[in-house]
C-alpha cells in the first residue's frame, strides 16, 4: 500500500431515501403491502478544504421499492462542482461525497459536470414491539468519471441501522453507519464510522421537522472528522406527493459550511 500525503474528506450529500435524517417513521399508521415510490433531490453544498472553497450541486433522481418488511432503492446523482482542480468530487446518497485532493501543478478553480456514482440500497424493518428500526447494507457503484474528477473509480460498501421510538409528536432516534471504503491508487484510506441522533417532530397527521446532530468520521488522519446540525422539514402535498427540505450547519474545521437539500417523492 503507497500512502499519500493527499487528503480525503468526507461529507453527506443524503438523497431523500438515505439521508441521514430521515428516520423512516411514517406519519400514517397504514402502509401498503407493496409501495413504489419515485423521487427526484437537488442539493447545494459549500465549504472550505485548507483555505480552498468549493461549491457543488447535485441533482438526484431514483426509485425505492417497499415489500413488507423489505425494502430497496437506487439512486443517481448528475453533479455540477466548481472546485479546485486538485479536489475529486465524488456525489451520491448514504456513503457521502469525497473530496480526494491530489498534486497538482494546476490549482486553480474549474467547473465540472457528469453522472456521479450509483447508490444501491436494501433495508430489513426490524419486529422491535414498540420501536421502528432497521438494518440495512449501501453499495455505491462507481459509475462516475474518476479522469473528470467525478468520482474514485471505486466501490463502497456499507451496513447501516437505525432505532426510533414515538413518545407522543415526539419521536427520538440514533442512526449508525460503517462503511467500507474503496482506496484509491496513491491514497492511504481507512474505513469509517458515522451517526446520527435527533428528534422528529410531527405536525398535524401531514407533517414533521426533524433536529439532528450528524458525525462522519474522515476517511485519513489527516483532517478531521466531519460534524454538523440538521434541519429538516417534511409534509405530504397530496395523498401520493411529498416534499422534504433540509439544511445542514458544519460544525467542524474540513465539515462543508452548508448544505441545503430539497425533495420530491410520489408514492404508487
Amino acid at each position: 500500500m503507497r500512502k499519500s500525503k493527499s487528503i480525503l474528506v468526507l461529507a453527506l450529500f443524503g438523497g431523500p431515501a438515505f439521508a441521514q435524517e430521515d428516520v423512516s417513521v411514517p406519519l400514517k399508521d397504514t402502509q401498503p403491502q407493496t409501495a413504489i415510490t419515485l423521487f427526484a433531490a437537488s442539493d447545494y453544498i459549500t465549504g472550505d478544504l485548507n483555505d480552498r472553497e468549493y461549491e457543488t450541486v447535485s441533482i438526484s433522481t431514483g426509485a425505492r421499492v417497499t415489500s413488507g418488511r423489505f425494502s430497496f432503492a437506487a439512486s443517481l446523482p448528475y453533479i455540477i462542482t466548481s472546485a479546485p482542480e486538485d479536489l475529486i468530487v465524488s456525489g451520491g446518497g448514504l456513503l457521502g461525497t469525497s473530496l480526494l485532493s491530489r498534486p497538482s501543478t494546476q490549482p486553480s478553480t474549474v467547473t465540472r459536470e457528469g453522472i456521479g456514482d450509483l447508490i444501491l440500497q436494501a433495508d430489513y424493518q426490524l419486529p422491535l414491539g414498540g420501536f421502528n428500526a432497521s438494518i440495512g447494507g449501501t453499495i455505491k457503484v462507481p459509475t462516475a468519471s474518476r479522469e473528470a474528477a467525478l468520482g474514485t473509480g471505486e466501490v463502497d460498501f456499507g451496513i447501516n441501522g437505525q432505532i426510533s421510538r414515538r413518545f407522543g409528536d415526539v419521536i427520538p432516534f440514533v442512526t449508525a453507519g460503517y462503511t467500507v471504503i474503496g482506496e484509491p491508487t496513491d491514497f492511504d484510506v481507512r474505513n469509517t464510522l458515522s451517526g446520527a441522533v435527533g428528534s422528529q417532530f410531527v405536525i398535524g397527521n401531514l407533517s414533521s421537522v426533524t433536529l439532528s446532530y450528524n458525525y462522519d468520521q474522515a476517511a485519513t488522519e489527516l483532517i478531521e472528522d466531519n460534524q454538523s446540525l440538521g434541519l429538516g422539514f417534511a409534509t405530504s402535498l397530496t395523498k401520493r406527493l411529498q416534499l422534504g427540505v433540509d439544511a445542514r450547519a458544519g460544525l467542524s474545521t474540513d465539515a462543508p459550511d452548508a448544505r441545503v437539500g430539497i425533495r420530491l417523492g410520489m408514492g404508487f
